[in-house]
């Protein structure tokens, strides 16, 4: 239940990061070149690691191991706690929650470890390793 989830949460951070690149690149004119850059990076972040689940799922899909669920669940705090909230700060004031934005950075990097070693515990026939 959760890696569905967690899979339809990044679909929807996907499409919302295609979308906003899309009005970025027509209207973006009216935000200042610092808040075009930071809302560039959030976005950035925001499609890969997007991607980023959609690979923790997979790989559970064919593992079952709950090592693939941490790292989504990191990834889709981090697509919160960082990019959600640096969005966000480009729009709205938002006070002290901006606080938050290097917790999710560093979900983002532990998501990366998890997985890998996620990867690493995984059968080399599921994942196309012939070493």
């Amino acid at each position: 239940m959760l890696m569905r989830i967690l899979s339809t949460f990044s679909g929807i951070i996907a499409a919302a990061c295609v979308l906003l690149s899309a009005w970025l690149s027509h209207a973006g004119d009216k935000l200042s070149l610092h808040q075009v850059s930071n809302l560039e990076t959030a976005l950035l972040f925001a499609f890969i690691h997007s991607i980023a689940i959609f690979i923790a799922v997979l790989l559970f899909n064919q593992t079952n191991q709950r090592l693939c669920q941490y790292a989504a669940s990191l990834f889709g705090f981090g697509l919160l706690s960082f990019c959600g909230l640096i969005i966000l700060r480009t729009f709205i004031s938002i006070g002290m929650l901006s606080k938050l934005t290097p917790m999710g950075g560093v979900a983002f990097a532990l998501g990366w470890i998890v997985l890998g070693v996620a990867s690493a515990k995984t059968s080399p026939n599921i994942i196309g390793n012939k070493d």
